[in-house]
């Protein structure tokens, strides 16, 4: 899809996302100890449970704090993807790339990764949950703008699609 209109959206922090994590850390730890005392499972089999269990609670205490920076806007400008960190102020842009990581129709899960002036990316990717409720008015716009593509791909698009 080319062409989506310019469009600003806000992002905000998820302020439960740490007490949902660590209440999913304790129904799965319970959950666990119940299956272990319910089938009598022991050695080599539960130590691998609890390796997997440790190993998922790790994976997730690294990527929450990857969760989208404070509260700001994505800025689509017709051509590129930017980072406004105050919302509603005249602030400096900063470029960033997204990428979709899942797409429900009513909210998206994007990956985000802050780019340097010429294009290079800076950072390691940071998460932003976005949903409908947010600004329903503009939800159409925002998703048009997510799946567009900068209008410098074009030229790379036409010579892979159309034969010369």
């Amino acid at each position: 899809m080319y062409n989506a209109p310019p469009v600003v959206f806000p992002v905000g922090r998820f302020a439960w996302g740490r007490v949902w994590g660590v209440g999913a850390a304790a129904l799965s730890a319970i959950g666990l100890l119940a299956w272990q005392w319910l089938t009598q499972a022991h050695g080599m089999w539960v130590a691998c449970m609890w390796g997997g269990w440790l190993m998922c609670l790790l994976g997730a205490a690294w990527w929450a704090p990857r969760q989208l920076w404070v509260s700001g806007c994505l800025v689509w400008s017709g051509e590129a993807w930017f980072w406004q960190a105050e919302p509603g102020q005249s602030g400096p842009l900063q470029p960033v790339s997204l990428s979709v990581g899942l797409d429900t129709g009513h909210s998206m899960l994007l990956w985000v990764r802050r780019l340097d002036a010429k294009a290079v990316r800076i950072n390691p990717w940071g998460s932003a949950w976005l949903q409908e409720d947010a600004m329903p008015t503009k939800w159409h716009g925002f998703r048009c703008a997510v799946y567009s593509r900068p209008k410098g791909d074009r030229a790379a698009d036409r010579s892979v699609t159309d034969p010369v």
